[in-house]
Parts: C-alpha cells; sequence; structure tokens
C-alpha cells in the first residue's frame, strides 16, 4: 500500500536570495531594471526585487510568470504557436484566473534530481531579454544545488 501522504522538495528563502542576485546582477548587466520574482514549488511567493527603474506594471507579469513556470513545470517561453488562434492550447492563457502567462521570461528551479522546486520570473525588458535574466537565476541557484548533491555523494 503506498503512502496517504508525500513530500515535496521546497526552495527554501536562501535559495530564493541567491537566484534573485544572480536575476539581479545579470539585469544590471543588461543595463535593466527588472522586477523578479520567487515562488517554491506549490506557486506561493518567496522573494520579490523591484529594481530600480523596472515598470510598475511589470510586477504582477513577473509573480505570474515564476506561478506558470513552477505550477506547470515548463519555461513560458514553450509555449509559442501552441497558444495562439488555432493552436492546440489557444486559450490556455486565459486560465488559472489569467495568471497563466506564455511568453518568455519564466523558467521552474529544479533540484539536483530534476524535480520542480520552484519558479522565478522576471518582466520590464522584452520577453528575450527577461528570459536572459531569469536563465542567470536558474542557473545560479541549480548550480548550488547540483555542488551540494555531488558533495552528499562524495561522502558515502
Amino acid at each position: 500500500m503506498s503512502s496517504p501522504t508525500t513530500v515535496q522538495e521546497q526552495l527554501s528563502l536562501s535559495g530564493a536570495r541567491i537566484a534573485i542576485t544572480a536575476a539581479e546582477e545579470k539585469a544590471k548587466a543588461m543595463g535593466l531594471g527588472m522586477n523578479i520574482a520567487i515562488v517554491d514549488a506549490s506557486t506561493h511567493l518567496l522573494h520579490f526585487s523591484r529594481m530600480p527603474g523596472a515598470k510598475i506594471t511589470s510586477i504582477n507579469i513577473a509573480l505570474d510568470k515564476a506561478f506558470t513556470a513552477a505550477g506547470h513545470r515548463v519555461g513560458t517561453h514553450t509555449y509559442k504557436e501552441a497558444v495562439w488562434p488555432g493552436g492546440v492550447a489557444f486559450g490556455l492563457g486565459n486560465t488559472n484566473g489569467g495568471r497563466f502567462t506564455t511568453f518568455g521570461g519564466g523558467l521552474p528551479i529544479l533540484n539536483a534530481k530534476g524535480d520542480v522546486i520552484g519558479g522565478i520570473g522576471a518582466s520590464t525588458g522584452t520577453p528575450a531579454q527577461d528570459q536572459e535574466v531569469v536563465q542567470a537565476g536558474k542557473d545560479a541557484i541549480e548550480k548550488v544545488l547540483r555542488e551540494g548533491m555531488e558533495r552528499i555523494k562524495s561522502k558515502l
């Protein structure tokens, strides 16, 4: 018989800070002020950064990109033609109270086993610029997680 409960690994606040710091550094290097959101695997906000110059109207977009990436377990840039009129997922953006985001700038954050433990979203630039910023944050925290797993394995 299987257990009636499960345990889901979640990104912590310290992990969210690692991702935010790297994403902010990337945005600064690009000359952009960004809104950057980190959510846990349950899509709840862990950490948010509104950099100087970030658009006020982009706050919720960053939150929704992180929500979508963590909840649907794929980057928001992957939808493209599928959500256009006639596409197999047309109308998907209207789900979840309109929060489902179908353009670049949101990525899931994975643990060393490949499980989704959170999501990162950014907004203020173009979707491609937002994507670069979140990729930097995702890469930073996933590197820390992989290195931690490798240290644990080397001690076994």
